[in-house]
């Protein structure tokens, strides 16, 4: 019997923002089900709820016709997060006995069935193995395992391979094609249109705190869900000018670095030049040193060589007058802390403090309530608690605060990852307007549309050196730039969808070193 559940009038309010307005949505089993939204429009509120994170104001759901209870211990929900929630100093076979331990909570997981199930999973191998030595793909493995020893029936993945390989995204698609051929209800919750297209069976799309459109078949396409996500909003799509200024310009030139390397070989000596106005990306495949390169011009990592900002000299000029927004916000935000404070929270004392160092809450409060009008953060105000606010709408929030103090150049990793194609354009713009100020951008970009968006210069690294400086302007289109990208940093254009079944997660890609 294929298990069922009915989602009938589910609301939410938080204060007098309402998330969930009404959600009538039905789970069937054996089928993957997408759901898009942009940025606040509600998709975070009802995760929530169906894993029991989250209680609901009014509503009810139901299981093969039975009233079912979020967080019932005997019929669990898994998700499977963009982060794993783990035990990272236990080993694999430990975490799966996490909340069942009983007086042998040390001892290793017994049992034919828990040892196929971490055979399906291709990670049996590392069963022993501390989860804090292991890659992130295997600590989402072991998400998924522990949900299956538990006998769980509902399995939702929430932006699952947004920092994964492309061979480890293949076999975790593999795997919820294969929990779907088994009959288990899959929810798939990403801002990959292209991935919610080929792995799918019915995309719903809910705005404004309800299914708005359901997707299925011939139109169940990426134009479609496209439109059906930026419905009734405004979209910013103006490209930027190569080029503001001349080359020989010297007054316009914000940073100028010279056989700059980190000494570490991620790098190797190179000249790099930024001008008021201009938004750099910084692109190459994962070992190409790109990334390196971007945090050592924010000043988070060691690096040698001439550097010069402004007319100040050196690494100190870097770390001063610079900000750095990592590609994990969860290090720049505090979840616990109000939207108001993770705005002001990189400005010093004179800014928000008065005599005796005591905070000036007015000032705080006047600051942060121009931000959220300015960047258009979806918030009921300054008092909300930030881990209330949607991805998209937290992604705001960290660099809203990272431009807070007005520094020179604006360095930042994956200004989008994880992040609806409505809050992409309104973050695109935050980006070029802060650039326009007369400041630079320095980004770190894997996904060619995004350079194509947000960059006017394009730097890409293979092997620690610069191959090619190309010019956004000189492409007509971002399927053009996109080809061109992808010759230059050696990788195919295309991928195969993965064949469905459990065993082909096993793959050269498991390690026990945590990637880099």
């Amino acid at each position: 019997m294929t298990t069922t559940m009915e989602i009938r009038g589910v609301r939410k309010r938080f204060g007098s923002t309402q998330a969930l307005a009404g959600v009538d949505l039905t789970l069937r089993g054996g089928e993957i089900l997408g759901i898009a939204g942009p940025n606040g429009a509600g998709k975070s509120t009802l995760t929530k709820i169906l894993c029991g994170e989250e209680s609901m104001d009014s509503g009810e759901i139901l299981v093969d016709g039975r009233p079912w209870q979020p967080g019932d211990v005997s019929d669990p929900i898994a998700i499977v997060h963009q982060e794993p929630q783990v035990w990272t100093n236990l080993t694999l076979e430990e975490n799966l006995l996490v909340g069942n331990e009983g007086a042998w909570w040390r001892a290793p997981v017994a049992g034919e069935e828990q040892r196929r199930i971490l055979e399906s999973l291709g990670v049996a191998h590392l069963a022993d193995q501390p989860l804090e030595r292991c890659t992130l793909a295997v600590r989402q493995r072991t998400e998924i395992a522990r949900a299956l020893v538990r006998s769980a029936r509902f399995f939702l993945f929430d932006e699952p391979n947004s920092a994964l390989t492309d061979e480890e995204s293949h076999a975790l698609f593999a795997f919820m094609h294969g929990l779907a051929d088994q009959g288990y209800i899959v929810v798939f919750v990403s801002h990959r249109l292209s991935e919610m297209v080929a792995h799918c069976d019915r995309v719903v799309v809910i705005r404004d705190g309800v299914p708005a459109a359901t997707l299925t078949g011939d139109a169940l396409t990426e134009p479609a869900i496209a439109v059906e996500l930026v419905a009734g909003q405004t979209l910013r799509t103006e490209r930027r000018a190569t080029s503001r200024l001349t080359d020989g310009d010297a007054a316009a030139r914000v940073l100028a670095v010279t056989g700059w390397t980190d000494g570490a070989g991620s790098f190797r000596p190179l000249d790099l030049e930024l001008r008021r106005g201009d938004v750099l990306a910084v692109v190459g495949v994962e070992g190409s040193g790109g990334r390196e390169l971007v945090a050592s011009l924010g000043g988070h990592r060691p690096a040698t060589g001439d550097a010069r900002l402004n007319g100040a000299q050196g690494a100190k000029a870097l770390r001063e007058r610079t900000s750095y927004l990592s590609a994990d916000r969860q290090e720049m935000l505090f979840q616990h802390m109000s939207v108001g404070d993770n705005l002001v929270l990189r400005l010093g004392r004179r800014e928000i403090c008065g005599p005796f160092a005591r905070l000036r809450r007015r000032e705080i409060q006047s600051r942060s309530e121009r931000m959220i009008e300015r960047y258009a953060v979806r918030t009921s105000g300054p008092a909300q608690n930030l881990s209330a606010l949607s991805g998209g709408n937290q992604q705001k929030v960290a660099i809203a605060s990272a431009m807070a103090t007005m520094p020179d150049v604006l360095v930042i990793e994956e200004p989008t990852r994880g992040v609806d194609i409505g809050s992409k354009a309104e973050i695109y713009t935050m980006l070029n307007e802060f650039a326009a100020d007369g400041r630079a951008v320095v980004v770190f970009c894997t996904e060619a549309p995004e350079v194509f968006e947000v960059a006017n210069r394009v730097m890409v690294l293979e092997g620690g050196r610069i191959v090619q400086e190309l010019a956004v302007g000189d492409y007509d289109t971002v399927d053009a730039f996109a080809h061109a990208l992808a010759l230059l940093e050696g990788v195919e254009t295309t991928q195969d969808r993965p064949v469905n079944g459990l065993a082909t997660l096993a793959g050269p890609s498991d390690s026990t070193e945590e990637s880099s």
